[in-house]
């Protein structure tokens, strides 16, 4: 089913819907600068929280972490499923 919608600009569901959309792409553009396999600082930052909040709010309860010979790596998508979890 469609349903024909007209916004005129200005208005206040034109503003909401824009002000939205804007942000939906702007946390999508923010999510992409970072690459899939992070540093601990680069993760914090992508989960928007301190490092030292990172280590103890998510490494110490659970967040797997990826570590070939030293150089500490996560997930991206191991971030955003320990998130999705921790929701209630």
């Amino acid at each position: 089913m469609e349903i024909p919608l007209t916004l005129s600009e200005g208005s206040f569901i034109h503003g909401v819907m824009l002000k939205s959309a804007q942000e939906a792409f702007g946390e999508v553009v923010r999510r992409q600068k970072y690459p899939r396999y992070m540093t601990i600082k680069d993760a914090s930052g992508y989960a928007g929280v301190a490092v030292n909040t990172f280590k103890k709010d998510f490494i110490n309860k659970g967040l797997r972490v990826i570590d070939p010979d030293g150089l500490k790596r996560i997930d991206k998508n191991d971030i955003d499923e320990f998130m999705e979890n921790m929701k209630f």
